[in-house]
């Protein structure tokens, strides 16, 4: 799939996530301001249909949560908590008080899951390998991200992962065994100092840090292995933001070379990568 095309999916993708999102609070609240309505007017209906509102509510947060790399656990149970309403008999006021908290409740999972569980990933199922531009400087990048131990491949798969998702401090400290698994093996190859560019600023990122005066680069020998190299002109500003970007890129190429297994967590992760070298 053409890079363009990602792009479009991806967008489409986001904006179907947005209308979820925005359906969570719509129904529940929506279903008890209607309850409350019946109430008040006194009308001959029965207010505990509107909970069916909660209902649909709790199983779009689940679906929100289960489309997660990483996954919440309460979020995705919400649905067995809903059918208490059912299962339960109450008066009027009582249904119409458990709505409101209900609501609030599915509310604030919503705000927790989309804050802390990172964004939603791209289906699997729907991906059988990387889009180009990625896939060629994978490919390109073979060599010198080869001859690394499974287990730094997969340290490198969860310090891209949780960069992707803002888990900087996981990234930090993936990225800083795989640094030393690399140090202890000989290996001082460009990928030892991408490992560590992304853990000093995956560092600053998780203490909200500025930039410092003096901070990691590769080497002008390593130009024709990064995927962006930074103009002569550049100044400090755009060397420091290139070279996370290249430092980022060879580590998903170092995980996607050298560790199988961890290749669907990477191909729900290629859109950011992607952005990556369109940036």
């Amino acid at each position: 799939m053409p890079a363009d095309d990602t792009t479009h999916k991806n967008n489409a993708d986001n904006q179907s996530y947005l209308w979820l999102e925005i359906a969570v609070p719509l129904l529940s609240f929506g279903g008890a301001l209607i309850a409350i309505l019946l109430w008040v007017t006194r009308a001959a209906i029965d207010i505990r249909v509107t909970i069916v509102g909660c209902i649909l509510a709790s199983w779009v947060l689940a679906y929100l949560a289960w489309i997660r790399p990483k996954k919440d656990i309460v979020a995705l149970t919400t649905p067995i908590y809903s059918f208490i309403f059912i299962a339960i008999p109450g008066d009027p006021f009582s249904t119409i008080v458990l709505e409101v908290l209900y609501a609030a409740s599915l509310t604030i999972l919503l705000v927790r899951l989309k804050y802390r569980f990172g964004r939603p990933g791209i289906a699997i199922s729907e991906l059988k390998e990387l889009a180009d531009p990625l896939k060629t400087y994978v490919g390109q990048t073979q060599g010198v991200c080869g001859g690394i131990s499974p287990k730094t491949a997969h340290q490198a798969t969860l310090a891209f992962v949780m960069f992707a998702q803002g888990e900087y401090g996981a990234a930090a400290k993936a990225t800083g065994t795989a640094a030393g698994e690399m140090e202890e093996a000989g290996n001082n190859s460009c990928l030892k100092q991408a490992f560590k560019i992304v853990r000093e600023h995956a560092e600053l990122l998780d203490r909200s840090l500025p930039r410092p005066q003096t901070f990691l680069t590769f080497l002008p020998g390593d130009a024709d292995l990064l995927a962006k190299p930074a103009p002569a002109s550049a100044g400090e500003e755009q060397e420091f933001h290139a070279a996370l970007d290249n430092a980022l890129l060879l580590v998903f190429s170092a995980a996607w070379n050298n560790s199988g297994p961890d290749r669907t967590h990477l191909l729900s992760t290629q859109s950011f990568a992607l952005k990556l070298m369109s940036s």
